[in-house]
């Protein structure tokens, strides 16, 4: 349709035709679902990356607790001579414990609170109790010591020999869930070779 006006050009009105709408719309379609791509890649990446640091903070914070423990072992200032660590004779791959003994009251026994500490590795948690007498309490869920994921647990407490001077701590944590971007458990090993003091 053309129009006229006194003493101006014929105007033209013209409008998208159906083959320019279609490929407008195409090319908007691959535009956001290529950003709805982008955007779900990095989400993946964020969540792996917050799954690894929480992987890394358990394994770190249940090593730092259980080393604290095993080097408090062995203080005896009256000098009566009990063994300072006992580390299971006969381990399995689902249950390794090791007991800490220290007299803190300075009372010739290592019989109050907080001076028998058993350590336990057991299924995927590490759990302790802090006499004799007391029931275990859970220190860390998620601890499969599965390094490669093999399906082999190994040990968490390896002793030097017999009557230990020293005690190898090895602890891997594994994620809770599979990781989102390549379909497997995230696991973060730490190891730890702690001296076992023989006297004050």
């Amino acid at each position: 349709m053309t129009t006229r006006t006194a003493g101006m050009a014929p105007v033209q009105e013209s409008g998208f035709s159906l083959i320019e709408l279609l490929v407008s719309v195409s090319i908007l379609s691959l535009a956001l679902g290529g950003l709805a791509g982008l955007l779900i890649q990095n989400s993946q990446v964020n969540r792996t990356e917050q799954m690894l640091t929480e992987v890394q903070a358990n394994a770190r914070n249940t090593m730092s607790m259980v080393v604290q423990a095993i080097r408090s072992a062995g203080y005896d200032p009256l000098n009566t001579g009990f063994a300072p660590v006992t580390v299971d004779g006969a381990p399995t791959n689902t249950s390794n414990i090791v007991e800490v003994r220290a007299d803190f009251n300075e009372d010739g026994d290592t019989a109050d609170a907080d001076e028998d500490v058993t350590i336990r590795f057991t299924g995927n948690q590490v759990d302790w109790r802090k006499s004799a007498s007391g029931s275990f309490v859970v220190v860390s869920d998620n601890i499969c010591n599965d390094q490669n994921g093999d399906g082999t647990t190994e040990l968490m407490f390896t002793p030097d020999s017999t009557n230990p001077t020293h005690v190898t701590v090895k602890i891997t944590a594994c994620s809770a869930t599979v990781d989102p971007r390549s379909g497997n458990f995230l696991r973060y090993t730490i190891t730890s070779e702690v001296a076992i003091r023989k006297n004050l």
